[in-house]
């Protein structure tokens, strides 16, 4: 694209050719970093797949709110919990045995979720009195349901 003094607007970084040319970015705080060509680019594919991630990410907390919102008969909460590389969906079941029939669905929607592109997810079920063996409910995401507190614990 040419300004009306017949300048290209932008500069041009092609891999092949300028890969390995040193560029100094100068922000406004003047601090000064120099880069490769080849540094550059990758920051804008890492920047570009982790928006996608977070996208996708979004998108599969949505649909997991929603298919428990459909079951509410059924489901008392559900929480989200990264483990290692993994996102993992923690289900309570309304009763206070394992539902079994819950756990036909959730295999099968488990399934379902690969359709979303965030790497490995997984859902359980854990029993609603035991619910902090498995979950931490300060350091997860609730999604779903009512929010657990400890046992013994005060409501604010």
């Amino acid at each position: 694209m040419a300004d009306p003094t017949g300048k290209d607007q932008f500069q041009r970084i092609r891999e092949a050719t300028d890969g390995e040319t040193p560029y100094v970015l100068h922000p406004e705080n003047n601090d000064l970093f120099v880069r490769t060509g080849k540094q550059i680019i990758a920051s804008c594919q890492l920047t570009i797949s982790l928006d996608l991630w977070l996208n996708e990410l979004s998108a599969m907390m949505k649909e997991v709110h929603d298919w428990a919102g459909h079951r509410a008969d059924r489901i008392r909460t559900c929480y989200c919990v990264p483990q290692g590389p993994s996102i993992v969906f923690f289900f309570s079941p309304q009763s206070n045995q394992f539902d079994f029939d819950l756990a036909d669905e959730l295999a099968a929607f488990n399934l379902h979720l690969r359709k979303f592109n965030i790497g490995m997810a997984e859902v359980r079920q854990v029993p609603w009195r035991e619910f902090d063996r498995f979950v931490n409910p300060t350091s997860s995401r609730w999604l779903y349901g009512e929010q657990f507190r400890p046992f013994g614990a005060v409501a604010t």
